[in-house]
């Protein structure tokens, strides 16, 4: 009996963590890591203050929510993310770094959360997820609001920073939302 349940749970496991990555990149983006040498400068960009929460939509393995918790002020870290794999790997990094009081990563789809409690949000997402991101942002986010996205602008945006320094480095855009929620 249990060599019968054995080779099942593991297709089972095995279904889980490759449907839930499929998932991801189609809902909104597939794992793709930021580039390590680019994290200061989203840092620079972000401006994190004291009193800022901020929200990492689609955190995959937590590099950047943990960088920003190193680096900067915030009062409070979100990670969102809904592929299993990545969303383990990064509850454990929190928990090993000792971060677990200010850095949370929850295993839900942040298209169906509220980001009214962000002040700052950072994604590195399809340019179809934001497109489903942009009326989101206009609709919840408060106004003076910062949003840094890495690799792909926001339709309907203007950023008020542009980030690229030399060709062959990603593109990271800034930007404020002006307008009331």
């Amino acid at each position: 009996m249990v060599d019968a349940i054995l080779p099942i749970l593991i297709l089972l496991g095995i279904i889980v963590f490759f449907g839930t990555a499929a998932y991801a990149g189609l809902k909104a983006a597939p794992w793709v890591p930021v580039f390590k040498r680019d994290i200061p400068r989203i840092i620079k960009l972000a401006g994190i203050k004291p009193d800022d929460i901020v929200y990492d939509l689609g955190c995959g393995d937590g590099r950047v929510l943990v960088a920003l918790a190193n680096s900067t002020p915030a009062k409070r870290l979100v990670g969102f993310e809904i592929s299993v794999l990545p969303y383990l790997w990064t509850k454990g990094r929190i928990i090993f770094r000792g971060l677990s009081r200010r850095v949370d990563v929850v295993f839900k789809d942040f298209l169906k959360r509220d980001l009214s409690q962000a002040s700052v949000i950072f994604c590195f997402l399809t340019p179809m997820a934001m497109k489903k991101l942009a009326p989101k942002f206009k609709a919840e986010l408060r106004p003076g609001s910062r949003i840094i996205s890495y690799s792909f602008s926001i339709p309907g945006f203007t950023p008020d920073a542009v980030d690229k320094p030399e060709p062959n480095q990603m593109t990271i855009y800034s930007y404020r939302v002006d307008t009331p929620s």
